[in-house]
């Protein structure tokens, strides 16, 4: 009996090198997540303590930390495997386990779930994307400013494009409809005849400049005729100083100009001021109303009393656009077509000012990955179906 008892004994010692000590196992595997969670939450508490709001650690994607629930499905995997190993392998003698299976090595068990777990939360952690902190990198920037200098000289009142509308008519209308393709561009409005001035500086303010388009009338400027010339003059003076995109838009018929605009055409090529000439009228032309708001008054005459037909210019307006390194737009249309216009608007966009810096938020996503590649590569290396060279070592 007692040598039964003895074999019984021997038999129970021999079994446990082919049984994994589960209790261990388990108090190690939630003992760790206890500690890795605790010290995550302190060292990320830890930063948004610094006291400065701008030192807070932020995420990118905070949704990919929804993965964190697979954790708990590696962890009841991992331990149901064992223990089912080990219900399995305890109703055998040390006979039958010494002929059937291997010993097994429950610290080389875990240390192979230790280095895949932590590979998959820093994986995890770096699918976020953190965010702390701030560098500075050099850029471009495709700001705009863009002024619209609108002729309101008499012949603007003319109507021969359509019955219903003049030329000034058609050029609000046209200038709205610009506005409403506008995408954060500052733009401010100039008007002129014989001489020009200021209506409205630049600004983002759409609704605003919709609002003082509406409102033009030739009768703002009593000295009449288009001087081109002035009219671009107060334009480039309306610009900021700032490292920005610079664009002139000017819309005329091209009638009766009086001063050559030379010498301030070269002055806007020089300088890289983008220039866009938008041509309103028809070659037919048409007759100048004397009140545009009164058209019983009848229409205006030259000296001699005969009645005066405006024609658009275009040869005039297409060389003011060459001159001045820019582009000519004709149009004859009662709803003038700005694809070719906005077009250009998109290509001054395009034209970058470069040596400027920002400050931008650092994303630190590189530090969890880097993290996670070396526990994929201890699991790699402690894994026997892969390569199991540091369970080889660590079992000599």
């Amino acid at each position: 009996m007692f040598g039964v008892q003895i074999i019984l004994f021997l038999d129970t010692v021999n079994s446990q090198k082919y049984t994994y000590r589960y209790n261990w196992i388990f108090i190690a595997v939630i003992l760790w997540e206890i500690i890795f969670w605790g010290i995550y939450v302190f060292a990320v508490g830890s930063i948004g303590n610094s006291g400065k709001s701008t030192d807070a650690m932020m995420y990118k994607f905070p949704a990919a930390f929804n993965l964190t629930f697979l954790i708990a499905v590696i962890i009841g995997i991992y331990l149901f495997n064992i223990w089912r190993y080990n219900k399995a392998t305890s109703k055998s003698n040390s006979r039958v386990l010494q002929s059937l299976l291997r010993p097994v090595s429950t610290m080389s068990s875990f240390l192979k779930y230790f280095f895949f777990r932590n590979a998959f939360v820093f994986l995890i952690i770096a699918l976020a994307q953190p965010i702390y902190g701030k560098k500075k990198v050099s850029g471009t920037s495709e700001s705009l400013e863009l002024v619209v200098a609108l002729d309101i000289s008499n012949s603007m009142n003319t109507k021969d494009i359509s019955k219903e509308a003049s030329r000034l008519d058609i050029s609000k209308r046209a200038l709205i409809q610009l506005i409403n393709n506008l995408h954060g561009e500052k733009i401010g409005i100039a008007l002129f005849a014989n001489n020009a001035f200021v209506q409205l500086p630049l600004t983002r303010d759409y609704a605003a400049a919709k609002l003082f388009i509406q409102d033009i009338e030739s009768a703002m400027i009593t000295s009449q005729g288009t001087n081109i010339s002035e009219a671009l003059e107060v334009s480039v003076d309306m610009f900021s100083k700032e490292k920005t995109t610079k664009g002139i838009i000017l819309v005329t018929d091209g009638e009766n100009h009086e001063v050559s605009p030379d010498e301030i055409l070269k002055k806007i090529k020089t300088e890289k001021v983008q220039l866009s000439v938008l041509g309103i009228g028809t070659k037919k032309g048409g007759l100048i109303p004397k009140n545009p708001h009164r058209p019983e008054l009848g229409y205006k005459t030259n000296a001699v009393g005969k009645t005066i037909v405006s024609k658009m210019n275009p040869k005039f307006i297409q060389s003011i656009a060459t001159k001045g390194g820019g582009h000519a737009n004709i149009s004859s249309n009662e709803f003038p077509n700005l694809s070719g216009l906005l077009t250009q608007i998109n290509r001054m966009k395009r034209t970058k000012i470069d040596n400027l810096e920002f400050d931008i938020k650092e994303e630190r996503y590189q530090i969890p990955l880097l993290i996670s590649i070396f526990f994929w590569l201890a699991y790699v290396l402690w894994s026997k179906q892969y390569v199991g060279v540091l369970d080889r070592i660590v079992r000599r």
